[in-house]
């Protein structure tokens, strides 16, 4: 993570901001097949790259970046 700034990252309270979902579905939508892996995972904290989450909505969300 060293170099990275913190807004390349996502975290599960922002995941479900940008989806727009509880946190029971944004734990749904994190485990799907279709969705990147986290790169950081820990017992208490998941981290995905913020290009891979939004490449992610922009194939299967479009009109995400519109919303709002």
């Amino acid at each position: 993570m060293a170099g990275e700034q913190q807004d390349d990252w996502v975290d599960m309270a922002e995941l479900r901001a940008l989806l727009g979902v509880n946190r029971s579905r944004a734990y749904t939508i994190s485990r799907d097949r279709t969705f990147p892996s986290p790169e950081i995972e820990r017992p208490r904290i998941r981290l995905w790259r913020r290009t891979a989450v939004e490449a992610w909505l922009d194939l299967y969300r479009p009109g995400w970046r519109d919303a709002g």
